[in-house]
């Protein structure tokens, strides 16, 4: 039987991520526990298909790094897959906060030392993974993208780490969107405003410059 788990592992891509509910949905008729030992058995073999990112979540990895290398299994996995890790952990309604979301848009020079993201719920308890996962209580962020549940924070965390005013800021910001600066992340102006009003406590000016950010945001993209 564990052949077929073997099998069913070596058509992923090397970095592709998994944690058991993927493993379930491919082997519906096994068991939770019966998963988790066949997956713990692929991650301890000589030349494991798997490596454990952390509590729970698995790694695809290439065969032949660990006895090439000698370095330890986790600093055999791909480089992507401990970048994406964090996102997996953090799931729907997830976005960056704190000093890195206002150095990502422009507003401090402030280099950030490790991420921090703003989770809906409970933040995940993962030390290992060495991110900062701050709670929020919004479930309607869940209908949101990473770049507009950033957005949100962006505004959030404005006051706190901002090296500029806001009028400014404004202006900068609609300028990189203008210049693409920042991909082709877009807002869904209703739906983000809609978001905006839910959030608990932040006051009228929270809303205020929420809309003045998505109107800069659209007009950029518009150009």
């Amino acid at each position: 039987m564990s052949g077929r788990y073997a099998k069913w592992v070596t058509q992923l891509e090397v970095g592709t991520l998994i944690d058991l509910d993927d493993v379930q949905r491919a082997f519906p008729d096994k068991t939770r526990d019966a998963l988790k030992m066949a997956l713990g058995r692929i991650c301890e073999a000589d030349d494991p298909l798997l490596a454990r990112m952390t509590r729970g979540i698995y790694c695809r990895r290439m065969l032949g790094e660990r006895s090439l290398t000698g370095v330890p299994l986790n600093d055999s996995t791909p480089l992507e897959a401990w970048a994406a890790l964090p996102w997996r952990l953090a799931g729907l309604g997830s976005g960056l906060t704190g000093i890195n979301i206002v150095n990502k848009v422009g507003w401090s020079t402030q280099v950030p030392v490790r991420y921090w993201i703003a989770v809906v719920g409970r933040p995940p308890q993962h030390p290992e993974v060495e991110v900062l996962f701050v709670g929020r209580s919004n479930q309607l962020r869940r209908n949101l993208t990473i770049w507009e549940v950033s957005l949100l924070e962006a505004v959030r965390c404005f006051d706190d780490w901002s090296e500029m005013s806001w009028d400014d800021a404004l202006d900068r910001f609609r300028w990189k969107s203008q210049r693409g600066s920042y991909g082709n992340n877009k807002i869904r102006q209703d739906l983000f405003l809609q978001t905006a009003k839910a959030e608990k406590g932040l006051g009228s000016e929270f809303q205020t410059r929420c809309a003045a950010l998505a109107t800069a945001a659209t007009a950029g993209l518009s150009t």
